[in-house]
């Protein structure tokens, strides 16, 4: 029997990047796997494609930096399956800047969909894993930036620093009922939001001289590490975060 037969598992920011990467693999061991994106077209794309080979998935279209359409999709994947018993947060943006040059829209921006939405979404989620009595579990997207912080990306940085603290909080909060929550910190990895900075070749010597191993990370390592605990075997982990970057943070 594959280690998710039967769960549903939503995925935000699930149409690209580490997202795209974790509901394929979820797929993979049996899951049901709901992405939960504000890029409907790309989303029903990919469940097409999911569907194609075989796999059970769909499409819901949210901005995760709004709380009332947040609520509206959780209702919506509740009304069609009944529960979900995992969330992974992978929804994120960022925007590069000299500290001085960002706006309050900069701040709003990546607040909003960074911080705000996967605190409201781990609520929503988190509010019907506690009613359901089962337990659950959840998956947060911090980074590299959460611990190390990099020149521009000052408001980044500190909303997967914020990331950090709500995991350990709902882990703290929601043990007695059974769900446990754990973050995960990549560097560099192999995905759109990144690709810019890995085409540059002085950002690209830095990374790879200032990594152990050598290389950026590829989403699928990442979701390799997402499966893991959100699966039983991780059953007594809750409230860390835990960095895959290639031995950057060790160094």
């Amino acid at each position: 029997m594959r280690e998710f037969e039967g769960k549903i598992v939503v995925v935000t920011g699930g149409s690209n990047g580490i997202g795209r990467a974790t509901v394929r693999r979820f797929c993979q061991e049996g899951a049901i796997c709901v992405i939960a994106d504000i890029d409907q077209a790309g989303s029903e794309r990919y469940v097409w494609e999911l569907e194609n080979e075989g796999y059970q998935a769909f499409a819901v279209t949210v901005d995760v930096a709004q709380v009332p359409a947040i609520r509206e999709a959780v209702q919506n994947v509740l009304q069609r399956f009944g529960k979900i018993d995992v969330l992974v947060n992978c929804a994120g943006v960022n925007r590069r800047k000299p500290a001085i040059e960002y706006t309050e829209e900069d701040w709003d921006f990546m607040v909003g969909i960074n911080l705000k939405g996967t605190f409201f979404f781990c609520l929503e989620v988190g509010r019907h894993m506690i009613e359901r009595g089962e337990g659950g579990v959840i998956v947060n997207l911090a980074s590299l930036q959460s611990e190390e912080v990099l020149p521009e990306r000052a408001i980044y940085a500190a909303t997967k620093g914020g990331v950090r603290q709500l995991t350990k909080a709902f882990a703290v909060e929601w043990a007695k009922y059974g769900i446990r929550v754990n973050a995960v910190s990549p560097a560099f990895i192999t995905t759109p939001m990144v690709e810019k900075v890995l085409a540059d070749p002085q950002w690209h010597s830095l990374i790879v001289s200032r990594t152990p191993l050598g290389r950026p990370g590829t989403p699928e390592e990442v979701a390799e590490l997402i499966l893991f605990l959100a699966s039983p075997r991780a059953s007594y982990i809750t409230g860390a975060n835990i960095p895959i970057d290639g031995g950057w943070t060790a160094g």
